[in-house]
């Protein structure tokens, strides 16, 4: 690939990192679905125990967002691009959640502040770039619990 076909594809690699958290948060599903190759896999280990495809990690993601407001954030993207159709990224970020009051009342927390990593591949499909999977590692969970109501 030539030096501005590189410069291009990162430009559009961060562009779609950059929808991928506008979606999220404002729960786009359907625009946050079409971010995805349709043979993506998504892992939160936190939360899961191996990658999950799209369907079910959509499913997963919006039971966990479920009451929420959440504001998510990358940075410093390290973007990889192997060829004209292949690609690779780590972005550090940060994610802020904070539970609606009858959320934490069955969850149990009020407010999660976490640091660590997206790490991530991505295709070139039907002239965009798309993900193609998704691994979050966190270095450090910030919790605040709900207080417990008294009898």
């Amino acid at each position: 690939m030539r030096d501005v076909e590189v410069l291009i594809a990162t430009r559009d690699i961060m562009t779609l990192k950059a929808q991928y958290f506008r979606f999220v948060d404002t729960r786009q599903w359907d625009s946050f679905q079409a971010l995805f190759a349709p043979d993506a896999t998504l892992f939160f280990p936190e939360g899961q125990d191996k990658p999950a495809n799209l369907t079910d990690s959509l499913a997963f993601i919006k039971v966990v967002l479920q009451g929420t407001v959440s504001v998510h954030s990358g940075h410093s993207p390290e973007i990889s691009v192997d060829s004209s159709t292949a690609a690779r990224g780590i972005w550090g970020m940060e994610d802020r959640i904070y539970w609606s009051s009858e959320a934490a009342a069955s969850s149990g927390l009020e407010y999660l502040n976490g640091f660590g990593h997206y790490h991530e591949e991505y295709v070139r499909h039907d002239d965009r770039w798309l993900f193609k999977s998704l691994k979050l590692t966190r270095l450090r969970v910030e919790k605040r619990t709900a207080p417990r109501a008294v009898a």
